[in-house]
């Protein structure tokens, strides 16, 4: 499966395009779901359906003039991805389901809401993908070095037996995720994965370096935007041209991996 071809339909579409797209994407591969309707808007769940389980999850909701396709359709493409490879291969004992909120960039409204009504019961975990469309490493955010978890060292162990660089950040910048409404609700290993690449992290180690100092917003915006996360964050240009189908590959096969290894 092109992710990028996914991204590709999703980019410019309003929000309940993205959700109608998924809702129809599920109803062609012949795989049931549930709306979760709260009171501004709909989540959408591929419930586990065992007692203990771990949840993926990433929100289809854009902010305005903003064609979205790394925030979030990126996020979008590499869950639907996942959730065709479980079709075809299912885990053996590993329970899992899967989340499209909503409202996540109006203060995490849909997550809020999911936790709030249906709890975090049988939860033992939660990967949650933000912009995931460019670079060749994994920031997993918000955590620190003291942060444990069976999924969080597993994901870790997993790339980096792939090669793969990953590292922790306390956040991302000033970025919320939804992954945040289940740490809010008590679920320790649940985190953030977003795709940056080196300049990013040297960005980054400039823009906290900045804030030492107190300088003010606007520089330390000028700053971030050097970034080639944020380079097109919410802004027009953020544009499928941008995004990488090595990126996306790598983390729904990072992520596949993990799972599989949880499975055993």
């Amino acid at each position: 499966m092109q992710l990028l071809e996914i991204i590709k339909k999703l980019e410019g579409k309003s929000d309940h395009q993205r959700s109608e797209f998924i809702e129809q994407t599920l109803i062609r591969w012949g795989i049931p779901y549930e709306i979760h309707p709260y009171a501004t808007g709909r989540n959408i769940l591929l419930p586990s359906g065992r007692p203990q389980w771990i949840g993926i999850s990433s929100h289809f909701d854009v902010v305005k003039n903003s064609p979205g396709a790394n925030d979030n359709a990126s996020a979008i493409a590499v869950c639907l991805d996942l959730i065709r490879r479980n079709q075809i291969k299912p885990l053996k004992s590993l329970g899992i389901g899967f989340f499209f909120f909503d409202e996540e960039e109006r203060n995490l409204k849909g997550s809020t809401a999911y936790v709030k009504q249906l709890g975090i019961h049988g939860m033992t975990g939660l990967i949650n993908l933000e912009m995931v469309g460019q670079g060749d490493r994994l920031a997993l955010w918000s955590l620190t070095e003291k942060s444990k978890g069976r999924v969080l060292k597993t994901l870790e162990t997993t790339a980096n037996a792939h090669n793969i660089f990953t590292r922790r950040f306390d956040r991302i910048v000033t970025n919320q995720a939804d992954h945040m409404s289940f740490q809010k609700a008590g679920l320790a290993d649940a985190f953030s994965i977003t795709c940056i690449s080196e300049k990013d992290i040297e960005v980054a180690w400039h823009y906290y370096k900045a804030q030492e100092f107190d300088v003010d917003q606007a520089t330390l915006w000028e700053i971030i935007t050097q970034a080639p996360l944020f380079k097109h964050y919410h802004q027009p240009s953020d544009l499928s041209e941008h995004l990488s189908e090595e990126s996306l590959q790598m983390t729904s096969n990072v992520i596949w991996q993990t799972l599989l290894a949880l499975d055993k």
